[in-house]
C-alpha cells in the first residue's frame, strides 16, 4: 500500500474553506480526503474523492472514518463501492430544483432532460413508498439485494460507457463535475494538481532555453515551439499527444508574471 503525504495538518478541525488534507494512492487510483463547511449549514463535512482517470467518485464520512482513513480508503478500494449517496442526493436535488413549486419550471432546458428528470421523479417516487430508496443507500454493498444490485448495476453500466465514449476527451480538456456544490471544488482541484505538473515541467524546460539562449526569454511563441519539440514525458496527454504550443505559452506567461511579482527572472 502506497500512502501520500498528509497537508494542511493545522485548523482541519474548522477549516473557513474546503481543503485537502491528505492524499492516499492504490495502484493506479488517488484518494483525497478534503475537509470543510457545508455550504447550507456551515457544519464541518469529511469527504473522500476516489480519482482514476476521468473517473471520479465523492463519498462523504464520518469524523472517525477521517481518522482511519487508510482503513476506510482499503476497504473501499477493496469493493469498488459506488457512491450512491451522493448519486441519489444529486439527483434528489435537481429533481427537488425543478419541481419546487409542484410542476415543473424547465424553461431553456432541452425537452429530452426534462423527461429523463421526470421519469426519475416518478421511480423515485415509487421506490420511496416502498422504502426501497433508503434500502439501495443501505445495502448498497449486498449482491443478494436485487434492487440495490441492480442501482449499481445501471450506475457501472453508466460510467463504463461514459469512460469509453468520453475519457480521453475529459482528461485533457474538461473538469469532471462531481455532483452540484460539494463536486464542483473536488473535481477543480484535480485539474489544478494536473496543472501544477505541466507547468513546472515547462518552468524548467524554459530555464534550461533561457540559459542557452537569453533571447528567447520574450519570445514566448519562439520558446514554446522548443519546448514543444522536446516531447517531454511530463506533458504527455492521455491520447499519446503532447501539450500544443498555445497551451505552453500561456503556462510562460504565468511563470513570468509571478516571478516578476516576486522579483525574480524565469
Amino acid at each position: 500500500m502506497e500512502t501520500g503525504a498528509s497537508f494542511a495538518e493545522s485548523d482541519v478541525v474548522s477549516p473557513s474553506e474546503t481543503r485537502l488534507v491528505r492524499t492516499i494512492k492504490l495502484d493506479d487510483t488517488t484518494y483525497d480526503l478534503y475537509v470543510g463547511p457545508c455550504p447550507c449549514c456551515d457544519e464541518i463535512r469529511y469527504r473522500v474523492m476516489r480519482c482514476n482517470g476521468a473517473s471520479f467518485s465523492v463519498y462523504e464520512i464520518s469524523p472517525a472514518d477521517s481518522e482511519n482513513l487508510e482503513e476506510y480508503v482499503a476497504e473501499l478500494h477493496s469493493v469498488l463501492a459506488v457512491d450512491v449517496e451522493t448519486k441519489l442526493t444529486n439527483l434528489r436535488e435537481t429533481i427537488g430544483e425543478l419541481n419546487s413549486r409542484g410542476f415543473f419550471e424547465a424553461e431553456g432546458m432541452s425537452p429530452f432532460r426534462v423527461g429523463l428528470i421526470d421519469k426519475a421523479r416518478l421511480i423515485t417516487s415509487r421506490l420511496s413508498k416502498k422504502g426501497l430508496m433508503d434500502e439501495i443507500v443501505a445495502r448498497h454493498n449486498d449482491l443478494d439485494h436485487d434492487v440495490a444490485s441492480a442501482f449499481i448495476l445501471g450506475c457501472i453500466a453508466t460510467e463504463l460507457q461514459w469512460l469509453r465514449l468520453h475519457e480521453d476527451a475529459v482528461i485533457e480538456g474538461y473538469a469532471h463535475i462531481e455532483g452540484r456544490e460539494s463536486g464542483r471544488p473536488l473535481a477543480l482541484a484535480a485539474r489544478v494538481r494536473q496543472g501544477k505538473k505541466s507547468r513546472n515541467a515547462v518552468r524548467l524546460a524554459a530555464e534550461k532555453l533561457y540559459c542557452a539562449d537569453p533571447s528567447m526569454r520574450r519570445n514566448d511563441a519562439r520558446a514554446a515551439q522548443q519546448i514543444a519539440q522536446l516531447k517531454l514525458d511530463a506533458l504527455r496527454k492521455r491520447d499519446g499527444t503532447y501539450l500544443g504550443t498555445e497551451a505552453i505559452v500561456k503556462h510562460l506567461r504565468v511563470l513570468r508574471k509571478n516571478s516578476d511579482a516576486q522579483g525574480n527572472s524565469v
